[in-house]
């Protein structure tokens, strides 16, 4: 898994392959992430494919977030959000997914 942060807009990229070993630190990393305007951004683009054990951490951590008045937005690719949607977890507390430039 390869990080990135940027800070205008603060955002956190995410690029390579995301397992199990990193789920602690993706945790982490989504916890202690700067917000812009109530929101968590992270774009999941540049990881081709999502295990299930990572997108229930992102679904959980999005219900931490939303407990803090936060945001997790995740931008995705168009097959990323179909699995999510697939796994019926799209209408989680505190998740929102966007597509390229298209805010929520």
């Amino acid at each position: 898994m390869v990080i990135t942060r940027e800070i205008d807009p603060p955002r956190i990229l995410l690029a390579g392959e995301v397992e199990d070993r990193h789920l602690d630190e993706l945790t982490i990393l989504l916890r202690t992430a700067e917000p812009a305007d109530g929101d968590v951004r992270v774009s999941l683009r540049g990881v081709a494919f999502l295990q299930a054990e990572v997108v229930r951490t992102l679904v959980r951590t999005a219900g931490e977030l939303a407990d803090r008045d936060l945001t997790l937005v995740l931008d995705l690719a168009p097959h990323h959000r179909w699995a999510i949607t697939a796994l019926g977890w799209n209408d989680a507390p505190g998740l929102v997914m966007v597509n390229g430039d298209n805010p929520p």
